[in-house]
């Protein structure tokens, strides 16, 4: 079959060429490495073939396999390796929803808060039937955004008339909050500021009630939340061997060797290149 008018949809300004927007079908060969680029889209991994090793936060070495999919959570940390070929289709979206499914992923707040998990869960036949039909229009490079914004609705209703509210509950805990666009908004852009301040003034709201707001939803201060923001994402750059501490140090606008150094000592109780060791060991 032929896909008719190519240029067409190829010159529409409603083409997705961006990986990082919408639905995309991806294979990785043995040994491959795959990390998000973007953190401030969440993820939807559907794994079809072969197996994979994930680490994503503090959950490490998770095997994936064909048949199952992962949710990946805006600014999460995440490394994948293949361990076979791979094959697997990603979608990524903000927090932008419909009515519809906000309500819905409200609603799913009342059910019980369990301890977080890694999060994984089968891909049943009515999902597959959708991700079948994804896979048809990229194979045509049938690109309309509007068409990945159907299939995404698609994709959340089969949660919804397929999947327990318990499971959907788990599967997507690192997402739910009462206030979704609030904390869409920080995860976004809170690596952007140096303060609480600043990040206040972006909300055009008031220190202080930003400081209640942001308790409220995220059960910790704004600086003390930004502290061990920080402090993940710098222990999950020691644990990737392949970044300098010098990229580090520049990154986190650390003065000078010695600073990090301190830095290190003071938050993890060792020094960077003792914590690297570790952090390798542990993972390996």
């Amino acid at each position: 079959m032929k896909l008719l008018y190519a240029q067409e949809h190829l010159t529409c300004k409603n083409y997705v060429s961006d990986f990082h927007i919408g639905f995309n079908c991806k294979e990785m060969k043995q040994g491959e490495i795959w990390c998000p680029k973007d953190k401030y889209f969440n993820y939807f991994i559907f794994f079809l073939e072969g197996e994979a090793m994930m680490s994503c936060n503090e959950f490490r070495n998770h095997l994936c396999k064909g048949g199952e999919m992962v949710f990946i959570a805006q600014d999460s940390d995440v490394s994948t390796e293949a361990i076979t070929d791979v094959k697997y289709v990603a979608l990524s979206f903000d927090n932008q929803f419909t009515l519809c499914d906000q309500l819905a992923l409200e609603a799913l707040q009342t059910y019980e808060k369990k301890p977080p998990v890694f999060n994984k869960i089968e891909i049943r036949p009515p999902l597959q039937s959708v991700i079948d039909s994804v896979l048809f229009y990229l194979e045509y490079k049938i690109q309309c955004r509007h068409l990945h914004a159907i299939k995404q609705k698609e994709v959340f209703l089969i949660f919804r008339a397929f999947y327990t509210k318990e499971e959907m509950a788990r599967f997507l805990s690192p997402m739910l909050n009462r206030n979704i666009d609030f904390k869409a908004f920080v995860l976004q852009h809170y690596q952007d500021v140096k303060t609480v301040e600043e990040l206040a003034n972006m909300c055009k709201i008031s220190v202080r009630s930003f400081n209640r707001k942001f308790n409220e939803y995220f059960e910790d201060s704004p600086y003390s939340w930004m502290l061990k923001q920080k402090s993940r994402h710098i222990r999950t750059r020691l644990a990737n061997g392949r970044t300098s501490f010098g990229e580090i140090i520049k990154e986190y606008g650390f003065s000078s060797p010695a600073h990090f150094t301190t830095y290190c000592k003071k938050q993890f109780g060792q020094s960077p290149s003792k914590l690297r060791k570790q952090l390798m060991l542990e993972n390996y």
